[in-house]
Parts: structure tokens; sequence; C-alpha cells
């Protein structure tokens, strides 16, 4: 059986809008499913634990990358497989395993159940991030995305957030433990993940591999306003690497301390917090794959 978990608030409705063609496609194929509908922030969490104990094989996140990201922390540590069907505003953990937002699309992969084990971030020991955390001036960006999302999307909506908050943004200071080494920045922003993609479309981390047992880690330290914009659409074709003010890691645990309470953008979710810890788990979530 599947479970499909429908975000109504996702791509401004357009998941919501999706049920019937789903509906359609799955009886035309005889195949058991059911639905379920959050209600608020953090119910796809719930709704997917739900779905494990029902004996569901595949719960799929019918959304963006908040959708995505709770039922992920649902089924983690399971043998249940997640499945998407891309209706957000961003997609980006989509974007990174080539899954088509055509609804039809997505469904076949699903019936194809092709299945891989992927790893995931675990931070402050109970946030599960399967994408792309990060801090700086693309997590402020990314509270007021929000607002600006609801009239545009993708890359458009993460651009006309970043001028919002660029023009009152101040770098600030970090301790970053890197797998035993301690550096000392003041970063403009910081990215750890499993993919490469977040802002709609950005592939701020190039060279991600989900099953690697590592996270990689991007920090770009302090640079004015005006190479920071330059920077951006480099930052489109992940070409920023190569930047004197980027530097790059890969690591199995990573320790920040801000000298003030940050913003931590957790795949497209955000939480305040001074102190961050993330540990690689490996082999965390099974996911249906292209």
């Amino acid at each position: 059986m599947i479970a499909f978990i429908v975000n109504p608030a996702a791509g401004n409705g357009k998941a919501y809008k999706m049920i019937p063609k789903i509906e359609k496609y799955m009886n035309e194929k005889n195949i058991k499913y059911k639905f379920f509908i959050t209600k608020y922030p953090g119910h796809g969490t719930v709704l997917a634990r739900e779905a494990i104990k029902d004996d569901f094989e595949i719960v799929v996140a019918v959304g963006g990358d908040g959708t995505v990201h709770e039922v992920i922390n649902g089924i983690r540590d399971s043998n249940v497989a997640l499945g998407i069907i891309p209706l957000g505003t961003g997609n980006d953990f989509a974007r990174y395993f080539r899954i088509p937002k055509d609804v039809y699309k997505a469904l076949e992969i699903l019936l194809m159940k092709n299945t891989k084990f992927i790893d995931s971030a675990v931070i402050n020991k109970y946030i599960t991030c399967n994408n792309v955390a990060n801090i700086g001036i693309d997590a402020d960006v990314a509270v007021q995305v929000t607002r600006f999302k609801r009239f545009f999307s993708g890359i458009l909506a993460y651009t006309l957030s970043l001028i919002n908050v660029l023009f009152k943004y101040k770098p600030y200071n970090v301790k970053i433990d890197i797998d035993g080494k301690m550096i000392k920045r003041k970063i403009m922003l910081a990215a750890f993940g499993n993919c490469s993609f977040y802002g709609g479309g950005f592939k701020i981390l190039p060279d991600a591999n989900p099953d690697d047992g590592y996270l990689d880690v991007i920090i770009v330290n302090e640079i004015s306003k005006f190479k920071l914009l330059f920077l951006l659409p480099m930052a489109i074709f992940g070409k920023h690497t190569s930047l004197k003010c980027v530097e790059t890691y890969k690591a199995e645990k990573i320790h920040i301390d801000a000298e003030k309470e940050l913003a931590l953008c957790v795949d497209g979710e955000v939480i305040l917090s001074n102190t961050i810890v993330l540990n690689v788990k490996r082999n965390s979530v099974k996911i249906c794959t292209n």
C-alpha cells in the first residue's frame, strides 16, 4: 500500500488540487492507497509515523521541501520507502534525484520501486536533515522567502528575499569544529548537507553525495555585498567553490558555536539556536529514485 501525505498549502494549493489526478492514476493501476492531509506544521511527521504502524510500504510526500522534511523525520530508520511528488516552491531535494514535477511521471517512479538508502544529518540529536542546513544571510533570506513565495516561485522568490535582507545584513563570528579541526571565521554564510541544491535551484554544495558517509560543508567568508551578488549567479551552476572567499570540507561531525542566536534553515524550515551539532547517520532513509 502507498500513503500520500499531502500539504494543502504547498505550491499555493497546487498539491491539494492534484489529488484527483493521483486518485485516477492509482485506480487505473489497481493499487491500494490512502491520502493523509496535513493540518499544521509538523503534522506530516505524525502522519508518516502512523503510516508506518499501518504497514504502508511507501510514504509519499506530496508538496515541497518542507513536506519532504516532515515525512523523512517520520519514516527515518525504518524500512518504509520515501516517495516524492514535487509540488512545492523550491523542490530542491527532488531536483537532486531528478524526480520530475509532472505528477504522472513522478508516480511512475514510485511504481518502479527502485530504492536506495541515503545518509542523513542529525541536528542537535533530534532533527533529521536530508538536503541542506544553512546559517548566515541565506538562512535570514529563508525567513523572508515565506512571504515572497506567495507571489513568486523558485529562484525569483529567493532573489527578491535576498535583496530585501542584503542591505541590513552584518557578518558574524562563528567557531566551527569540523571532525576535530577548529576554525574561527567571520562569515556571510555556511551550508552543510547531503545533497546539492537549495533556494529553489542554487547548487550550493556541488560535490555532495548522499550515500558517501559524509556531510559536505561550504563556508563563505566575509566579503562585500557587491561581491556576494557576483557570487550568487555562479552558485546557480555550482561554480562558486573556485572563489578565494569560499572554503569546502567533508565531515562526519560538525559543531558550531555562534556569538549570538542565529537562524538555522533545515531543508527550508527555520529554527533558532546559537549552538548547532550535526552528525552524519549512514543509510538512514530509503528513497524511491528515478
